[in-house]
């Protein structure tokens, strides 16, 4: 990127000072054997734009992050109670470069893209796999991790955009980037211990192996789509379609029958691929917004109770509002969920029988309010899947100490249990207070 940069012939040159923040995060779950966890980050990014000839300009973005645990967690395997845990981590955030023309715009390196329009629960939105415990603190802009890609963004015309991403590389979903197979988020915290894998396998007495088996990096992984962006009338709408791998792995086992009962059976973490094939709209009318989007794949990966993959098909299609009035902001999304699949999804348990898809219908609510001259921010949001009767709802209060100090307050409260995502985290309520400094 460096080498890039300084080959061009510097006209103007457009630098910032480097930014960024410090912040000290205390957090709390009630229901994880009151576990406790401090975390500290420091973030920085600079950003460097020069001209070269009169309509063409190049852009170097370089962000990344140092962030340290200590904990006091249950630590599966080890004994009861809480044992602790600390961790430290230093990761890239964004490092790349940009080429921006009247016609053509090129990205290179690692980077967060957003399709989609929806708030926080967005279907198209599949490029980049999200860090599980960012999402819950704080939202899904957040949670993206970055990934190694290529975009190339072709304007036909003034109002239509045509944009490919091809991806060499393959990066799976975190529940926590800080010691994950402790973290409070991880659901498949220790399989061994998971009931359906018991009534799968038949609960061995020996320690299973599980083996990942995340997708290589070669030629023939690469991930990649295309999206079509355009305005027809005072209506932003796009199409797309994405071909990738699974973010968060699958589990599967080896068929028992033909092993010795005393040999235990190996458990693999796959990533299947799927397609994607999707929509958006939005439009804004006087202080009213409206949007939809909708998302289908067509060949989607479901997890068997049983330790099987089942193939099949899911879709996704949601439509909001939201209005803008004085010091509030408010926000509401009606979103339905449907998957269908190419073989049943059996349970390991004969009683509860076998599944041929369902359907899911959620509500997601947001509210934004601030004060006094915004040196005060509260912030709610919740969802809510009417048919599981599960849901989260998540509210930050935040305070401006100075002009680069903030207080940050918040409460996650998970209701319900369901086997929609949501559902799965019935134990992971939280509370956090985060002191941060910009510079």
């Amino acid at each position: 990127m460096a080498l890039a940069l300084a080959a061009v012939d510097v006209r103007p040159v457009q630098a910032q000072s480097p930014t960024g923040s410090v912040s000290l995060f205390a957090d709390y779950f009630p229901n994880q054997l009151d576990t406790t966890e401090l975390r500290a980050r420091l973030f920085a990014e600079e950003k460097v734009e020069k001209q070269v000839g009169p309509s063409r300009r190049i852009r170097l973005t370089v962000s990344g992050f140092a962030e340290g645990l200590l904990s006091r967690r249950p630590v599966p395997g080890a004994a009861p109670g809480l044992q602790s845990v600390n961790d430290g981590i230093v990761r890239v955030q964004d490092g790349n470069v940009e080429v921006l023309g009247q016609r053509v715009d090129v990205l290179a390196g690692y980077a967060r893209l957003a399709w989609g329009k929806l708030d926080e629960i967005q279907p198209t939105d599949v490029i980049n796999p999200l860090d599980v415990s960012r999402f819950f603190f704080e939202g899904r802009s957040e949670a993206r991790l970055p990934m190694l890609l290529a975009r190339a963004r072709l304007h036909i015309a003034e109002r239509v955009t045509l944009e490919g991403v091809y991806l060499p590389d393959f990066r799976r979903g975190r529940y926590d980037q800080l010691n994950e197979p402790t973290s409070p988020f991880n659901l498949p915290v220790n399989v061994a211990q998971d009931s359906a894998v018991c009534l799968a396998i038949g609960c061995p007495a020996a320690p299973i192996q599980v083996s990942d088996r995340a997708p290589a990096f070669t030629a023939a992984n690469a991930q990649g789509g295309a999206r079509v962006s355009a305005t027809s009338g005072r209506v932003d709408w796009s199409v797309s379609a994405f071909r990738g791998f699974e973010t968060f792995g699958l589990y599967t086992v080896e068929d028992v029958a033909a092993l010795p009962p005393v040999v235990p059976p190996a458990v693999t973490v796959v990533y299947p691929r799927f397609t994607m094939i999707g929509g958006d709209f939005e439009a804004v009318r006087g202080k009213w917004g409206l949007r939809g989007e909708v998302a289908a794949f067509v060949d989607d990966n479901f997890q068997s109770p049983a330790l099987r993959v089942v193939t099949g098909q899911s879709f996704d299609a949601g439509v909001g509002i939201d209005r803008r009035a004085g010091d509030y902001t408010l926000s509401g999304t009606v979103l339905v969920h449907s998957e269908s699949y190419d073989s049943p999804l059996a349970s390991p348990n004969p009683s509860e029988g076998a599944g041929a898809g369902r359907t899911d219908v959620s509500l997601v609510v947001s509210a934004d309010r601030t004060f006094v001259q915004e040196r005060y921010r509260f912030r709610g949001f919740g969802v809510y899947n009417a048919t599981e009767a599960s849901g989260f709802v998540r509210g930050i209060g935040m305070a401006s100490l100075r002009d680069n100090v903030a207080l940050e307050a918040s409460i996650g409260w998970f209701v319900g249990k369901g086997r929609d995502l949501i559902g799965r985290f019935s134990d992971s309520d939280f509370a956090y207070v985060r002191v941060k400094y910009y510079f």
